[in-house]
Formats: structure tokens, sequence, C-alpha cells
């Protein structure tokens, strides 16, 4: 049994096959004519069963997907890098030090905020102390602890411009320094994303945009790898810049499966019919009065006039003129007309949007 892919390649030699006169005698002077072999023997033809599929509608997209919550983190002082305790790829939480410069920088005052704060400490104890016992006034307390609060307000501030904290609880997804690398103030030291989620913005035409809904489902492609979301919002006003609608998504990453940062074929789905009947374009035919496909009836050719509902590239929709069951000429078409005798070659697979 010969398998249904090589069909295509077997029916054009099938029907030279079938246009040479081989039944006929030595005696016959002339060759009978390809009507003449139609008529006597059938149209070969190639047929494939009509099932109902899952069928779905899109518009397609390219963009560039970032974490759902992403945040750089950038020097605060003019100074080289002394040390990187985390790598891409880390998971890091919020407020651990990753990027440390060295701490003598006169600028920032670290080791006088550090003595500051201690000598405030131990003010604020020992006014906390006698205050307890009446010894000192309320007044006196409260300065005190105010003094203290100050100065570890500055203390605190000291020690974030030397060791650069992670800004967020999630995966460092970049790193944009060297230990050793001379920073200026707001230079970038490196990016934490928080990616088992992704987003990204795409921009949308108005005709697009008439069939894009918050809700919808959606498919982004990067390599072979694909994450599923949903329609975030659109927008209800034309960019004046880009004359597009901006349309914001979000998809699920579970497995970190894809970067944060790489740019993905986007696909949002517009419609979907789970039980549908569908063509390839290939297969029909039109006149006057519209579209129609040939089906094979008990061994000949019965034009169906179709009506159809919505395309994806080769794939049309059928809303009447099929049923399940029936058994659709694929191949061979244009040899046929109403009522003639057919030769069913083979028959393809059901046909299924990929």
């Amino acid at each position: 049994m010969k398998r249904p892919d090589a069909l295509p390649l077997l029916f054009p030699l099938a029907l030279i096959l079938l246009t040479l006169p081989g039944c006929a005698g030595p005696e016959e002077r002339s060759s009978r004519s390809i009507e003449e072999i139609h008529h006597a023997e059938g149209v070969p033809v190639i047929t494939r069963p009509v099932e109902t599929t899952p069928f779905r509608t899109y518009v397609s997209y390219t963009g560039r997907l970032s974490g759902i919550t992403e945040s750089t983190a950038t020097a605060l002082v003019s100074d080289r890098v002394e040390e990187i305790r985390l790598r891409v790829g880390d998971r890091v939480r919020r407020d651990t030090p990753v990027v440390i410069f060295p701490r003598d920088n006169p600028s920032v005052g670290f080791e006088q905020a550090r003595v500051n704060l201690e000598n405030a400490r131990q003010a604020y104890e020992r006014t906390r102390r006698l205050h307890l016992e009446e010894g000192v006034s309320r007044q006196a307390y409260d300065n005190a602890r105010t003094q203290f609060e100050v100065a570890q307000a500055n203390w605190q501030t000291a020690r974030k411009m030397v060791e650069v904290q992670s800004p967020l609880t999630g995966y460092i997804t970049r790193m944009a320094v060297s230990e050793s690398d001379n920073v200026q103030p707001g230079d970038p030291l490196f990016t934490v994303s928080v990616f088992d989620r992704l987003k990204t913005t795409v921009w949308t035409s108005d005709h697009h945009a008439e069939m894009i809904a918050p809700g919808l489902p959606a498919r982004a492609i990067w390599r072979d790898r694909e994450i599923r979301g949903v329609v975030q919002e659109i927008d209800m006003a034309m960019d004046k810049t880009t004359r597009a609608f901006s349309t914001k998504l979000q998809f699920d990453n579970p497995d970190l499966a894809v970067r944060s940062g790489v740019t993905a074929t986007i696909h949002i789905e517009t419609y979907r019919q789970d039980e549908a009947i569908l063509l390839l374009q290939q297969d029909l035919r039109s006149d006057a009065e519209g579209f129609y496909v040939y089906v094979a009836e008990e061994g000949r050719a019965a034009r169906r006039p179709v009506l159809l509902g919505r395309h994806q590239g080769v794939y049309r929709e059928v809303l009447s003129g099929l049923v399940p069951g029936d058994h659709l000429v694929s191949q061979g078409i244009d040899q046929l007309r109403e009522g003639r005798t057919l030769r069913v070659m083979g028959q393809e697979s059901p046909l299924m949007q990929p």
C-alpha cells in the first residue's frame, strides 16, 4: 500500500499511463483520444474524505518579549567596580547586594556614616534607659531617637551607593559591567527581570483593531519554542505618530523556555470553530453562480455549490454544501463535469489546519 504523501507524485504518472492505448490490439490503426479513455474507464482522480476539524484565524505581528516586571540598577557614584557577586541567570532576592564599589570613596563617606550611626545608636540607647528611669526629659529622648534615625538613614544611603542592590526579586537577565570597569553616576549596571510571565506590545492597523479584544488567546513563537497568552488591552484611540493602535499582551513562561528580550512572532487568534469543514483554495472552482467543488458519489462526479466563511492562508471554511462523510475530489478536478464516471486512484488524508 502506497503512503498517502506519495499520491501527489504518482497521480500525474497514472494520468499519463491512462492516456496510452494500452488495450488496443495491433489491428487498431489509431489510438483512442483522452476523451474516449475517460468515457470508457473513468476520469482518474484522487479524493479526500470530508471531516470536521478545529479551525482558527489569526493576525500576526513581530514583537519584543520582556519580563512582566523588569528593572535596571544604575551606578550612584563615579568609581571602579570592585566585585560582582551574581551572574546572568542567577535568581536574586530584592535588596540583595549585587555590584560592589570600594568603600573608601571620599564622595560617599561610607566609614564616616558608619561611625556616626554607631555613636548615635549608643547615645539613643543610653538616653532611652535614662528616660525609662525618668532621668531625662521626653524632649531629650525624642532628640536622641531622631538623631539615631537620621544617622541610620545616612548610613543606608552610603551603603546603597557602594553596595548596589537588586531592585526586585527575579532573575538577573543582563550584566552591563565587569569587575574593574569604571562607571559614572547613571550608568546601567545590571537588569533584573521577573519572566515566568512575559509581555509585549504590538501595533495594529484599524482593520485588525476591529477584530481584536481583551481576552483573545495569543501565541508567541521564538525559534522552536511556543508560549501561550492573552490580549490584555488595546487602545481605543489611534496613536498619532504610528497611525496604529497599541495592543498589549501577556504570556505564561513557566519553564523560562523563552528568554526576556528576544524578538518573537506573535499570533493573535481572532476566530475559532472547533468543528469546521475546511477546503484548500486549490479545491475550489467558480463561475457566475459562485464557488463549487466536486464530490465522488457512486463512482460519478457530483458538482456541489459551497458557501464559504472565513479563510486563513490557503484554508477556507465551508459553511454549507459539504457534510462529514463526503468524498471531495482533490486532484483531477479540471477534467470533470456533472455525472462523469470517476476512476479513483487514491485517497488523501483528511484535511487539518496545522
